[in-house]
C-alpha cells in the first residue's frame, strides 16, 4: 500500500502526464482509433456510393423534380434581426461539412503527433508523393482545359476520397502490402491539408475584417478556456456556433474553421490512464462499503450515485478530448453528413444531350485525365524522388504496386466535389466537372483495383 508521499507524487505525475504515461501507452491510445477511423470510413466509403448512384439514378428519372425541390428547400434561420437564410445544399456544404473538416483536422493533428507524419525517417516519400499527385493533376488540367472561364477549378483534381479509396483497397485483403494501406493514408492526409490551404487561399470571397476578427477572438477565447482547464463540451459547442456565424460572414469558407478547431482539440487526457485502476479501487471499496450498511428500508443510495458519477466523469476525462469527440461525431459523418452531401452534389442531368455535351467539354476531360492519369503519375513520380535523395519505401512496396495505389487516389468524390461547389457558379460548368470526377474515379477504382491485384498475384 503506497504512503501518502507517494500518492501525492503520483497525483502529480498524473496532473503533468509525466513519469507513468510511456510512449507506448500512448501509441496504443491512437493507433486503436485510427484502426477504428480506417473501418468506419471503409464502410462510409460505401454508403457514399450507393448516395451517389442514388443522386444519379433520380436525378434522371421521371422524379427529378422532388431531387432538385429537396436539394433546394429553403430553410432560415434567425437571431433576433440576424437572419441566416439558404437551400439545403447551403446548409450541407456550408454548415454539416465542418464536421467532416473538423474530422480531418483531428486526423492530421493525431498523425503529425504520433502517427505516420510523426516519423521523419519516413515521412518524405508520403510528402514527396502527396506534392507529385496534387502539382501533376493541376498542370494536366491547366494544359487541357481550353475555357477561360473554368481555369479556376484547378484545384478539383487535386483531390483524394480517402474514404472510398480505402474501402477499394480494403477489398484486397491481406494481397496488399499493410505499408501500402499506411503510406496511402498518409498521402491522403497531406492532400487534405493541401485542399484545405487550396480552398483557404484561392477559393475564398471577399474578406470581411471584422467578421475574421471575431472569429479570430473566438478561436484565442477557446484556447484560453482549454488552458485554464475549462471541459465543459457544452461551451465549446456553444462557442464554435457562435464562430461559425461570424466565418459564414466572413468570406472565408466556414470549413476551414472546422479544420483549425480539429487542431486544437486537446490529444493528452486530462488524467493519465495509468492512475484511473487507483481511483477506480477506491471508489469502488466506497461502493461495496455503502451496499453493507444500506439500509434495508431505503434501498436508494445516494453515496453510491455520487461515487458512481465521480467514477464516470473520471473515467471520460481519462480518454482524451480529440479521441472522445472523434468516436462521438465520425460515425454522423461518415454514415449521414458525407452521404448526404454526396446526394446533394452528385445528382447531374445527363439526359437530353447533356451528357454529349459534357463528353465535348475540355473541363470534363481536363479533370478526368488529372485524377485518372495525374494522380499515379505525381505520385509515382514523388516517391522516386523521394528515394532517389535517400527515403525509403515501407517494407514490401515497390513503384508498381505504388503506381496502382496511385491510381486509386484518383478517386476524387467528396472534397473534388466540394471544391467545385467553390469554383463554378455556371450550371455547365458545374455539370461538366462533375461528370469528370465521376468519370475518373469510377476508371481509377476498377483500373486499380486490377493493377494492385495483378501486382500482388506476381508477387506471390
Amino acid at each position: 500500500m503506497a504512503n501518502n508521499n507517494d500518492f501525492f507524487d503520483d497525483f502529480f505525475d498524473m496532473l503533468t502526464f509525466k513519469g507513468q504515461a510511456t510512449r507506448k501507452a500512448r501509441l496504443n491510445r491512437f493507433t486503436n482509433p485510427l484502426q477504428q477511423f480506417i473501418k468506419t470510413e471503409i464502410a462510409g466509403g460505401i454508403i457514399i456510393l450507393i448516395a451517389v448512384l442514388s443522386a444519379l439514378i433520380i436525378a434522371n428519372s421521371p422524379f427529378d423534380s422532388i431531387y432538385y425541390d429537396f436539394v433546394h428547400f429553403k430553410i432560415k434561420l434567425s437571431f433576433g434581426n440576424f437572419l441566416i437564410s439558404g437551400d439545403l445544399h447551403y446548409w450541407i456544404n456550408d454548415a454539416a461539412m465542418v464536421i467532416f473538416f473538423f474530422l480531418v483536422g483531428t486526423e492530421i493533428k493525431r498523425e503529425v503527433l504520433i502517427g505516420e507524419l510523426s516519423d521523419k525517417k519516413s515521412l518524405m516519400v508520403p510528402i514527396f508523393a502527396a506534392l507529385g499527385g496534387m502539382s501533376i493533376p493541376v498542370i494536366i488540367f491547366l494544359i487541357m482545359v481550353n475555357n477561360p472561364d473554368a481555369t479556376s477549378g484547378w484545384g478539383i483534381p487535386m483531390a483524394t476520397d480517402i474514404a472510398i479509396a480505402l474501402g477499394a483497397i480494403a477489398l484486397l485483403g491481406k494481397r496488399v502490402p499493410s505499408g501500402l494501406k499506411v503510406m496511402l493514408l498518409a498521402i491522403a492526409i497531406i492532400d487534405d491539408i493541401g485542399s484545405i490551404l487550396v480552398i483557404a487561399l484561392f477559393y475564398t470571397e471577399t474578406i470581411s475584417v471584422i467578421a475574421l476578427l471575431a472569429v479570430l477572438s473566438l478561436l484565442i477565447l477557446i484556447s484560453l478556456l482549454n488552458y485554464y482547464g475549462i471541459r465543459s463540451m457544452f461551451v465549446y459547442i456553444l462557442i464554435a456556433i457562435i464562430a461559425w456565424i461570424f466565418a459564414s460572414k466572413s468570406g472565408v469558407h466556414p470549413t476551414i474553421l472546422g479544420v483549425a478547431l480539429g487542431f486544437m482539440t486537446p490529444w493528452k487526457p486530462w488524467y493519465s490512464p495509468n492512475f484511473f485502476p487507483e481511483i477506480a479501487d477506491k471508489l469502488l471499496a466506497r461502493i461495496k462499503d455503502n451496499l453493507k450498511n444500506q439500509d434495508d428500508d431505503d434501498p436508494h443510495n445516494h453515496k453510491n450515485d455520487q461515487a458512481l458519477i465521480e467514477m464516470s466523469a473520471i473515467a471520460a476525462e481519462t480518454v482524451a478530448p480529440l479521441q472522445r469527440v472523434e468516436n462521438i461525431l465520425l460515425p454522423w459523418s461518415a454514415f449521414l453528413i458525407v452521404p448526404i452531401f454526396a446526394f446533394v452534389n452528385a445528382g447531374i442531368n445527363v439526359t437530353g444531350g447533356a451528357l454529349s455535351a459534357s463528353l465535348n467539354s475540355s473541363v470534363t476531360y481536363a479533370i478526368a485525365f488529372g485524377l485518372f492519369f495525374g494522380k499515379p503519375i505525381g505520385i509515382t513520380l514523388g516517391a522516386w524522388i523521394a528515394v532517389k535523395t535517400g527515403s525509403k519505401l515501407p517494407r514490401s512496396v515497390n513503384f508498381t504496386n505504388i503506381f496502382g495505389m496511385g491510381m486509386l487516389a484518383g478517386i476524387g468524390f467528396t472534397v473534388a466535389l466540394f471544391i467545385t461547389e467553390l469554383a463554378y457558379v455556371d450550371e455547365f460548368l458545374l455539370r461538366d466537372a462533375k461528370v469528370g470526377i465521376l468519370i475518373a474515379s469510377f476508371l481509377a477504382a476498377i483500373f486499380g483495383l486490377m493493377m494492385l491485384k495483378i501486382t500482388s498475384n506476381s508477387n506471390k
